[in-house]
């Protein structure tokens, strides 16, 4: 079985970013940099999340609760790129601290709804203030211009990837 597969007529690929490329440096390699920045950026904010008994599952449920409002566990834990069975137990310990409501779906009895309750919001919010900070931190000398187009491309390289098969 061959290994190769037919490159999509894009943009050339400079030499130091392609793998098959004799002059590839992985730490110039896109996902080896935004998995550091990632890195870089949450360590910090576990610290710190810590301090309040909140991890980086829980943190990325309340982040996502607080833009859909209510959904579905399964929906969730897509959205937050997370396990099902791991969403599901960080929204256990949610509903336990109080922060969020479940109740049975209103459109599908075998799924269950999960909500921020008032003290979840707030917890929530006071979330996106630590992150806040952090955001700036590690954006610091970009434009918003070169901001917004970071955003692009990298929506596009999730697109991507997402319809893409790798042969």
């Amino acid at each position: 079985m061959s290994l190769a597969f037919r490159k999509p007529a894009v943009t050339a690929i400079p030499g130091e970013m392609d793998p098959a490329s004799p002059d590839f440096n992985v730490f110039e390699s896109l996902f080896y940099l935004m998995a550091h920045a990632d890195f870089k950026y949450h360590e910090d904010l576990d610290v710190i999340m810590a301090k309040v008994a909140v991890d980086r599952t829980t943190y990325r449920l309340m982040g996502i609760l607080l833009q859909v409002r209510r959904g579905g566990i399964k929906t969730l834990c897509e959205y937050a790129l997370l396990k099902p069975s791991t969403g599901s137990r960080a929204i256990e310990r949610m509903r336990e601290n109080g922060w969020v409501k479940t109740e049975t779906s209103t459109t599908d009895a075998r799924e269950t709804d999960v909500e921020l309750t008032p003290l979840g919001k707030k917890v929530a919010m006071g979330l996106r203030e630590v992150t806040s900070r952090q955001l700036h931190r590690a954006v610091d000398g970009l434009s918003a211009m070169e901001l917004r187009q970071l955003a692009t491309c990298l929506h596009k390289i999730g697109g991507n990837l997402s319809r893409l098969p790798i042969e």
